[in-house]
């Protein structure tokens, strides 16, 4: 598990760091560019960037090509603006100046860690007298120090980092003329579990404004519901997002802990080429990221000892809607929240519909999947379910099992409850 600490330094006179920077800044979009247009391999890469780059030291230069290719992996032959396209444009429009914009485009640096020196070489934290300092190795064998300014709510865990004695990765970022964020980050063993399932589970529905949750005992049962709206989620700006974001993490793990239960929550996927589907499609993948929200759950979870399980998310609105929406009067989040936390126990949702025996239901939805000599996934029958309801328009609920198959009758038509062909109705009738 990773841990991230944050601080900041600050000087009056950064102009020898600020210099090392820009270098690194440029060895990092010389190497992108070479992976990028070239196609070289990592070494060749390297090699060319040490003779170009001679200010910077062979780790720098390895660090700079590292992120490079990291980065070249993630976007492959797209066009990448370093600063951001919004300064880009700006530039273009003469409202940014040119030295503002290489300020914004030469504005960070990335060390790693090592493991054989317990800490990091390039950019290394000390502590003297219980303040804490930045060494930032400039030149060959040449030191600039900074004073560190640590939040105290990261100060224990700077201690615990330098009683570890473990390496650590550090990032710096120019915040303004005379300040600079600093990131810290590092490995630990993840904490031992002192929550699980054995008292049952928590599932939960993560959705653009809310988060529904359903609260499940060990045997499947549904013990209560609720729903969790944050409209901000989906309408705040980027930081007040992640704060939002956290609130309501912060919600159901705490409940979690109440409850003594451990978490189940879906394993979305998403494409990472962006295709046009709409405008409120686009902007609830641009706005809302699924990803950070599950990731930090997940984070959470492992931070604070609690089981969770990732699920796969097929068809658990649908069994959510037939199944159990009307049974326990849900809305449609919670009744897919507890479709998630009983797969999260290992149920599997036998294909049924609201009052209506089982083995009908099946016999109808088998007759639409077609050939009954291949075994058929239960997933299957309730696409086949779900893709007649599409059909028909019926996107809330389907009470009746007419609307599966108009040629047939169905329980409530006679008082056996089973299948009876429409002629034989229809004589009854005229007798």
């Amino acid at each position: 598990m990773r841990k991230v600490i944050h601080g900041e330094i600050y000087s009056e006179d950064f102009s020898r760091l600020n210099q090392l920077v820009a270098d690194w800044s440029s060895a990092y979009r010389f190497a992108f560019c070479r992976f990028q247009k070239d196609k070289l391999t990592f070494n060749d890469v390297r090699n060319q960037a040490k003779i170009k780059y001679q200010s910077l030291n062979t780790r720098q230069i390895s660090d700079a090509v590292t992120q490079a290719e990291g980065l070249y992996l993630r976007v492959k032959d797209k066009k990448v603006i370093f600063g951001g396209r919004k300064n880009w444009d700006k530039l273009i429009k003469e409202e940014l100046s040119k030295e503002e914009w290489k300020n914004k485009r030469d504005n960070q640096m990335y060390a790693r860690g090592d493991i054989a020196k317990k800490g990091n070489p390039n950019i290394r934290v000390g502590n003297k007298n219980g303040d804490f300092y930045l060494r930032v190795t400039i030149g060959n064998r040449k030191f600039e120090k900074y004073k560190l300014f640590i939040p105290d709510k990261f100060e224990e865990q700077l201690f615990y980092l330098f009683g570890l004695g473990n390496s650590y990765n550090t990032r710096l970022l120019r915040k303004d003329v005379q300040h600079y964020r600093v990131v810290i980050d590092y490995e630990i063993e993840n904490p031992k579990l002192v929550i699980n399932f054995s008292e049952g589970i928590i599932g939960a529905d993560i959705n653009p404004d809310r988060v529904a949750i359903s609260e499940i005992s060990s045997d499947g049962n549904l013990i209560k519901s609720f729903t969790i709206v944050n409209n901000q989620i989906f309408f705040a700006s980027a930081n007040k997002r992640d704060y939002e974001i956290g609130c309501v993490v912060k919600q159901i793990i705490q409940y979690a802990f109440d409850r003594n239960k451990g978490i189940a929550f879906e394993n979305l996927k998403f494409k990472k080429e962006f295709e046009n589907q709409g405008r409120r499609f686009n902007r609830i993948k641009s706005n809302f990221v699924w990803k950070k929200s599950l990731t930090l759950l997940e984070r959470k979870c492992i931070e604070n000892g609690i089981q969770y399980k990732k699920v796969n998310p097929a068809f658990t609105s649908i069994i959510g809607k037939f199944k159990y929406q009307k049974i326990y009067n849900l809305s449609i989040h919670e009744s897919a929240s507890y479709v998630i936390g009983r797969r999260g126990l290992g149920f599997n949702e036998k294909l049924s519909l609201y009052k209506y025996p089982s083995e009908i239901v099946k016999n109808v939805v088998l007759d639409l999947a077609g050939d009954r000599t291949k075994r058929i996934h239960s997933w299957t029958l309730w696409r086949k379910l779900r893709d007649k309801a599409t059909l028909t328009a019926l996107q809330t609920r389907m009470s009746n099992l007419k609307e599966l198959d108009g040629s047939v009758c169905y329980e409530g038509e006679n008082p056996s409850g089973k299948v009876v062909p429409p002629k034989l109705v229809k004589g009854c009738l005229n007798v």
